[in-house]
């Protein structure tokens, strides 16, 4: 396919990408209306598909915050092994080990969470024990 640099078209199909992706969480989406138990914590039945990618979903954002959380703690292991005497690190080190604390904690509650949401599929039959089991060992 040979495109000449003067004569090139453009389409915008960013209508048409949005039209698509509106279908398709629709489709995705639980329907909407009142719980038989009309709890708003409970979440309506989901099919197996949408909660492996609920799942898998989460353990990436898990996956990610553990990664940027092993590159600030890489940063303050070279802040740590620095010395000067007119450049002191201290401020920087409390402020990074602050922040590192506070990702820790959120990867924690995320971790739970996760486990919270396998053990709920758990119940309902819609996931095998090899997830849970990898669960666990995280």
């Amino acid at each position: 396919m040979s495109v000449k640099s003067g004569n090139a078209s453009i389409r915008d199909r960013t209508q048409e990408f949005l039209g698509i992706a509106e279908r398709v969480k629709k489709s995705v989406s639980p329907q909407n209306g009142p719980s038989s138990s009309g709890s708003k914590l409970e979440e309506p039945p989901r099919s197996a598909t949408a909660m492996q990618s609920e799942f898998n979903r989460r353990a990436s954002k898990i996956g990610f915050g553990i990664h940027q959380t092993s590159q600030k703690l890489a940063k303050l292991a070279k802040l740590a092994k620095r010395t000067s005497v007119f450049d002191d690190p201290t401020m920087e080190i409390q402020e990074l080990t602050a922040v590192i604390k506070q990702d820790i904690t959120a990867l924690n509650s995320a971790v739970v969470d996760l486990q919270y949401l396998c053990n709920s599929r758990n119940e309902t039959g819609n996931i095998s024990s090899d997830t849970t089991t990898i669960l666990l060992q995280l």
